[in-house]
């Protein structure tokens, strides 16, 4: 029997969501989506059964859905699919469902909830996992850049784009699904000393640098930052552990390991983004539904994503206080990044 799968959204990764879960022989897919032209094109595109109320949709006979709307809006569909007993994927989040919530009612009901982690099925990713475990020894510390330009994502949307508004701009949304892959990679933040500001000209009171310096669980340091006005792309990272350094590009695909006490002094190649990211992608949503069928485990969840935006959270609190903040799943990211209070005072 086909597993029935709801998506939710067909937007730029909705629309990939369906292209790789109707590739699937044991998957039965169908749409809810408000706007009348993306129904139309997913339904000409695809040949899937097309919905335009919640109520219809799940008529439909679900068991499981993939949510891929704006982040403000997942939590309506996660609850839900946790009241219904429904096996859930979400995109990466930034107002994550509390977890302890989840992970009740998901063991009460035995269904899969499974946040987005996309870094993590990067083939660099999974090496640089293997390097930071087996060769780089005790890790001391970590800096990572991102920079990009958000003015040029999806050229053709207007205002309603969610990444365009300031609660959810892109540059924000990209401080959490960055920490979701080096914090896989290199251990939980437990305090953050955070600057939020506004840097280019995306427009005034539109904050677009993030830099955030973590304290680790496993006693190193990190470091995160992010720019979203930027002219050119940077995806890059150093890590110095013990026994060396190794500095990684998530763009070109590319690990420098120089570890002289190991011997090795190298550079490889790992396929660059632009050649990996839709294949990572059909990965991502076939592991869901391999965890679903019982044959894989999902590898995050939705305490990991609460410690995720809790340390974003901590940082944007720190840049109104000024001070080291405590990362802490249960505080979540205010609405905008300067509504935050210093309780001390």
């Amino acid at each position: 029997m086909k597993i029935k799968v709801l998506q939710i959204g067909a937007g730029s990764m909705g629309t990939r969501r369906i292209r790789d879960l109707t590739a699937r022989a044991d998957v039965e897919v169908a749409l809810l989506e408000m706007r009348t032209d993306r129904r139309e094109k997913a339904s000409n595109q695809f040949g899937i059964p097309c919905f335009d109320c919640m109520e219809s949709a799940l008529a439909w006979g679900a068991v499981a859905i993939s949510i891929s709307t704006p982040p403000q809006s997942h939590s309506q569909y996660v609850k839900i699919a946790l009241d219904r007993g429904l096996h859930f994927f979400c995109e990466a989040e930034l107002f994550p469902f509390r977890y302890r919530e989840v992970e009740r009612k998901t063991a009460e009901k035995q269904t899969v909830a499974a946040p987005s982690c996309t870094l993590q099925f990067l083939p660099l990713c999974k090496e640089l996992l293997r390097i930071v475990r087996e060769e780089l020894g005790e890790l001391f510390a970590y800096t990572f850049c991102l920079s990009i330009d958000i003015a040029s994502w999806h050229p053709d949307e207007g205002t309603e784009y969610y990444a365009r508004n300031r609660s959810t701009n892109g540059t924000r949304e990209m401080v959490t699904f960055e920490l979701i892959g080096l914090t896989d990679l290199f251990s939980e933040p437990q305090g953050v000393t955070g600057i939020v500001r506004t840097g280019g000209e995306l427009g005034p009171n539109y904050e677009d640098s993030w830099s955030l310096q973590m304290r680790l669980k496993n006693g190193g340091i990190g470091q995160l930052v992010v720019l979203g006005a930027s002219p050119t792309v940077t995806r890059k990272g150093v890590a110095v552990g013990s026994n060396g350094t190794i500095e990684f590009d998530l763009l070109t695909g590319d690990i420098h390991r120089r570890l002289p006490l190991l011997g090795i002094h190298d550079t490889r190649n790992f396929g660059s983004l632009s050649d990996l990211l839709e294949s990572v992608y059909k990965e991502e949503i076939d592991t869901y539904i391999e965890a679903i069928k019982g044959t894989d485990q999902w590898p995050h969840d939705f305490r990991k994503a609460n410690v995720i935006c809790g340390t974003l959270a901590a940082a944007e609190k720190s840049s109104v206080t000024g001070k080291v903040e405590k990362v802490n799943p249960d505080f979540l990211p205010a609405e905008l990044p300067d509504q935050y209070e210093d309780e001390s005072e």
